[in-house]
């Protein structure tokens, strides 16, 4: 008997050394894993944040109005980034005094919500990551996103509990967010130099730990998992002191009957007496157990199976725990575990059980198989651990993940995977994308206040539930954006009537605490079969449609057609002609237009206009001037305008040619986001150019901007007595005050109110209206497209000084301008003479 109990004692040691082996390497393995499902999402996040950046930079230079918008839809669709600031070179010093062989610099977590915020609140942290931006191929600063670390700290919270810390540190040894030590440690160092991932165990004041590590494959950023060996033992030592107890039992047993057969018979009691003691505590144990035949039909059950099945032992005995059966799991998940323990081998894993009521719970079972010393299993000891809090938490985070928080609707990383996964499936059909912006939604915001801005998103959210067919996938992609898909769709007609009933519900009054606003909305729609299609290009045709429908005059939809896209492709291909041209200015070429004093009709000066031939065609101004102004292109061409015009001016005074004063056109984008004044000094005094024969001008939609680099350049236009002309006068929205601060020499106007005088009565009173507010203003007025002797006439009598048009002369070359110098000068004498 004691060589049997030795046997046994021997095999259940090597049985709890593997269990135990299994334990760390189940630790190390789970451990790896999230280590490299953490790299991976961080990795991801990183980049959305680095390309975000690196956009902004390649326009950073120029700063336009559509950078802030490319900023403002960067920041709506990344919950990951706080706030992106463009920094210049002298004002960066955190990013200039941190070495890198990389384009991207990784700092430390900062202090603050971010960059330049002096605010000191304790716990309020961001990450900043700087990409550098150029100006002429030189660094001229740093496009610096502000992360925000409470966007990570929630991804690890997904995995970090009081089992494991999860940390992010950068390769130089700072942490950036995360539990744990706040500098990585030497050995973690030392391990990175050899392989950037693996793992290392180690002890500290709280125990033995396991320390999973991941380098990023692109960015200096290391995730770290440390787990202690105790937690990760829980599960071990809780089986090791249920099959210490069995074997004890079993050992006890043993003796007791040896204890019978040589002792009198009163020491039975001492030994029913035990089996009571260890039944009790079986019995009132935390977990539910049950214990079978080796048939699989029970034979006992303690108290908490009861409390967590809802069955009572006599309901369940001599049946097997299919009783506990919830559908969840097919049958091979069963034919498995049968063949695990059938094989006397432990089973564990997650198991879906239905409560006596039909509610379903999710359980940690552990089956134990027990052998006799034959090695024959007499019974099976099922252990089962609650976890169904936790899987519905579990479920909580990933729906959490997936849907918006304020509408519930799905959020647009979602809503771009399914998305993606349907056209990857190449499923036959058509399928139909719409893109809903509402209208005026920032003057809801503005006037009411954001919580008028979240009830109207939620009422918005609600209503195109109630318009949706059935299996559409609706989606908030952020801010005021929607979009929704189907597939399959039943015909076109069916998409025209779901986005005119989308505009006419969306159209309907908002009223909020008593005040009633106006909504309304714009669709694009895109359609296309689903196999001749990819993801992103139905984005994009819906997002182009849907600003067609802006431009059409809101509060209605547009289908994309193929020429929305081929305004696009000519859009870009512009964008491509003029860095061609900068390259070979021989496509370039400057005209001349005169402008003449009204009651002598001599010189008085000359505007400079931008002509643009490339292969034969003639570019308009009125073409690809507004989009070199979006794509900031403008200044650069802005300074081949101003030194190439100062060129021939040069050349002019030295050849004695008088021609005025000459009249520069600068764009509101120069004005508003570079030194063009100080620019146009420099090529003044380089050229020996006197600022009396320079004067410049801008629309006066220009003085609309009001921008801190606009003040900065007028002021130094006026600093260096350089005219000042406001161009189109009339077309615009100037406020006459701030045009009266302005202190402009000249005021233009318009062609389209000349054009109609001796024809438009409404026409003259304007003209004559301005020109004498100009003469209160102590400006001098340009009159512009004076095209007959009437229209000179009517100028001339109402005070006008100067005239410009084709009355006079077209726009020409510099060598025609002075043979018409010429015979004006000639003309003029004659007329004299007679």
């Amino acid at each position: 008997m004691l060589l049997v109990i030795l046997m046994m004692a021997v095999g259940l040691q090597k049985m709890l050394e593997r269990g135990h082996e299994r334990a760390l390497a189940e630790q190390s393995e789970t451990s790896s894993s999230l280590a490299f499902a953490l790299e991976d999402s961080t990795v991801r996040s990183v980049q959305a944040v680095i390309g975000a950046l690196e956009t902004i930079a390649e326009n950073a230079g120029e700063r336009s109005a559509t950078l802030d918008t490319i900023k403002s839809r960067f920041l709506r669709g990344m919950p990951q980034l706080r706030y992106i600031d463009i920094v210049p070179l002298d004002e960066a010093g955190a990013c200039t005094r941190r070495l890198s062989n990389t384009e991207v610099l990784f700092l430390p977590a900062q202090s603050g919500r971010f960059w330049g915020d002096s605010a000191d609140i304790q716990g309020l942290t961001y990450w900043p990551i700087c990409v550098p931006y150029r100006i002429q191929n030189e660094i001229a600063g740093y496009v610096i996103g502000s992360v925000n670390l409470n966007y990570y700290t929630g991804l690890f919270q997904a995995v970090s509990n009081n089992q494991r810390q999860v940390a992010l540190y950068l390769f130089s040894g700072e942490k950036v967010v995360g539990e744990g030590d706040a500098n990585m440690s030497p050995v973690l160092r030392e391990r990175l130099l050899e392989r950037s991932w693996g793992e290392l165990r180690s002890h500290d004041t709280q125990g033995e730990y396991l320390e999973s590590y991941r380098g990023a494959s692109f960015y200096p950023l290391i995730i770290s998992i440390r787990s202690y060996n105790q937690d990760a033992l829980d599960n071990w030592l809780h089986d090791a002191r249920l099959v210490r107890s069995i074997f004890s039992v079993l050992a006890i047993l043993l003796f007791m009957m040896l204890a019978m057969y040589l002792m009198f018979k009163h020491h039975r009691d001492k030994v029913q007496g035990d089996n009571h003691l260890l039944s009790m505590a079986i019995r009132s144990a935390a977990n539910a157990i049950f214990i079978t035949d080796p048939k699989g039909r029970i034979e006992w059950v303690n108290e908490a199976f009861t409390t967590l099945t809802g069955y009572r032992l006599a309901e369940v005995r001599h049946r097997t725990p299919r009783i506990l059966n919830s559908g969840f799991h097919d049958k091979p998940f069963f034919t498995q575990l049968w063949q695990t323990i059938s094989n006397g081998q432990n089973w564990r894993n997650e198991l879906v059980n239905r409560h006596k009521s039909g509610q379903f719970i999710t359980v940690e079972q552990t089956v134990t198989p027990i052998l006799d010393n034959k090695g024959d299993i007499t019974h099976f000891i099922a252990v089962h651990e609650d976890v169904t809090a936790r899987k519905e938490v579990e479920q909580q985070v990933l729906y959490m993940a997936r849907h918006d928080d304020l509408t519930g609707l799905t959020n647009r990383r979602y809503f771009e995977q399914c998305l993606e996964d349907r056209v990857v499936d190449r499923q036959h059909g058509q399928i139909a994308l719409l893109f809903i912006d509402l209208d005026r939604f920032k003057d809801i915001n503005d006037t009411l206040g954001h919580e008028a801005g979240d009830v109207l998103l939620k009422r918005v959210a609600n209503t195109l539930s109630r318009l949706m067919p059935d299996e559409t996938l609706l989606s908030r992609l952020g801010g005021d954006e929607f979009a929704l898909f189907l597939h399959p769709v039943g015909s076109e007609a069916q998409i025209h009537s779901l986005a005119k009933n989308i505009v006419s519900a969306l159209a309907t009054p908002f009223e909020f605490k008593g005040t009633t606003f106006a909504v309304s909305c714009s669709v694009g729609v895109a359609m296309s079969d689903i196999d001749c299609i990819d993801a992103s290009s139905l984005l994009r045709q819906a997002d182009l449609a849907m600003y067609r429908a802006k431009h059409a005059g809101k509060n209605t939809y547009r289908f994309f057609d193929e020429t929305m896209d081929e305004r696009m492709q000519r859009r870009v291909a512009i964008q491509q002609y003029v860095e061609e041209a900068l390259q070979d200015p021989k496509q370039l070429m400057l005209y001349y237009q005169p402008q003449l004093e009204g009651a002598q009709q001599s010189i008085s000066g000359v505007e400079v206009l931008l002509r643009w031939q490339r292969q034969g065609e003639w570019l308009s101004p009125a073409e690809f001037i507004p989009i070199l102004e979006d794509s900031g292109q403008i200044v650069e061409l802005g300074r081949w305008v101003m030194e190439s015009a100062l060129v021939q001016m040069a050349d002019w005074l030295h050849r004695g040619v008088y021609v005025g004063e000459l009249s520069i056109n600068l764009s509101a984008v120069q004005l508003s986001s570079s030194d063009v004044a100080l620019e146009l000094i420099q090529l003044m005094e380089y050229y020996d150019i006197p600022s009396s024969r320079v004067a410049v001008e801008f629309t006066e939609t220009t003085l609309m901007v009001r921008s801190a680099q606009l003040t900065r350049n007028l002021a130094t236009l006026r600093a260096h007595q350089i005219k000042i002309a406001v161009d189109d006068f009339g077309t615009g929205y100037c406020s006459l005050s701030y045009l009266r601060e302005l202190e402009a020499n000249y005021l233009k106007i318009d062609q389209s109110f000349v054009k109609g005088i001796g024809e438009i009565e409404s026409d003259e009173c304007i003209v004559s209206a301005t020109i004498a507010m100009a003469k209160g203003l102590n400006m001098h007025v340009i009159a512009e497209g004076v095209e007959t002797q009437q229209q000179a006439q009517y100028l001339v009598q109402h005070g006008c000084d100067f005239l410009q048009g084709y009355g006079f002369a077209h726009p020409m070359p510099a060598e025609a301008l002075e043979t018409w110098l010429i015979k004006h000068a000639q003309h003029k004498g004659l007329s004299k003479a007679q």
